[in-house]
């Protein structure tokens, strides 16, 4: 396929577009209402474009569940896009189960019609908004990663950034499981500090993750923050770091008070 490939998505009337790479035909990436929303390498599930899905994946790879090393995880994905991290998954955590909710009930079909999933791959996808669709996967819980990736154009729903719904996730990890949310962000990030003083409200250890420059100035960028409730997270900081993609910053326990000043918490309502 080289020429892209849309479709017009039903519930929020947005354009979904598939474009394949100029260079080589080697992958794709999904564009939703003209926001790049995901990118996949169609022969090499397990190479990522994006920082920020290279440090969900980075802390994938270092999760450790009971049981021997390269033990099946249970994660659910908060927005669907190319289906990247469970392609990803399906072949670095063979036998994983996967859920995802999306609330377009459109977008898997469109990907999937052009880029199937990895045979093998255990992915069960509820269309449903993220929040009222918690209910339908907790039979599928405690999860050991909870990925929160959800946008509707550029911004997140509000009602996906509070204290109330992390809550509701928190919920359903397993004790040292992960919450990974990307936040993509403007110089200052009022949004990122605003999503760390709200994760810490809820959850006993949270980080940080992002370009040095993001991290350290501020930049405008995409920041992963990584929360959890047991003490595992705060163990995995260095080799977090370590891995990458570089130059590579992280807030953690030591700097986060100084990294949220003045953002607030946010509440429902």
């Amino acid at each position: 396929m080289n020429e892209p490939v849309s479709r017009i998505l039903g519930r929020s009337g947005l354009t979904a577009e598939l474009v394949a790479d100029l260079i080589g035909g080697a992958g794709y990436t999904l564009y939703i209402g003209g926001e790049q929303q995901s990118h996949v390498y169609t022969n090499d599930p397990v190479s990522l474009r994006f920082d920020y899905v290279q440090r969900i994946a980075n802390l994938a790879d270092l999760l450790d569940p009971p049981g021997p090393p390269g033990t099946p995880l249970r994660v659910l994905h908060l927005g669907a896009g190319a289906l990247t991290l469970p392609r990803y998954l399906a072949q670095t955590r063979p036998g994983s189960t996967q859920w995802v909710i999306e609330y377009e009930s459109d977008v898997v079909p469109f990907v999937t019609e052009v880029l199937p999933l990895p045979a093998g791959a255990s992915v069960t996808v509820l269309v449903d908004d993220a929040r009222a669709g918690l209910a339908r996967v907790a039979a599928g819980a405690p999860f050991d990663l909870i990925v929160s990736d959800v946008y509707l154009g550029s911004n997140t729903p509000p009602h996906l950034t509070t204290v109330e719904f992390f809550a509701s996730l928190s919920s359903l990890l397993a004790p040292e499981g992960v919450l990974a949310v990307n936040v993509a962000d403007d110089p200052g990030l009022p949004l990122v500090r605003a999503g760390a003083a709200t994760l810490a409200e809820v959850f006993e250890d949270v980080l940080v993750a992002g370009a040095r420059g993001l991290t350290n100035d501020l930049d405008e960028g995409n920041a992963v923050l990584f929360a959890s409730r047991g003490r595992s997270l705060a163990a995995l900081q260095g080799a977090l770091q370590a891995r990458g993609p570089h130059p590579s910053g992280m807030i953690g326990a030591d700097t986060l008070a100084a990294f949220i000043g003045d953002a607030e918490a946010v509440h429902d309502g």
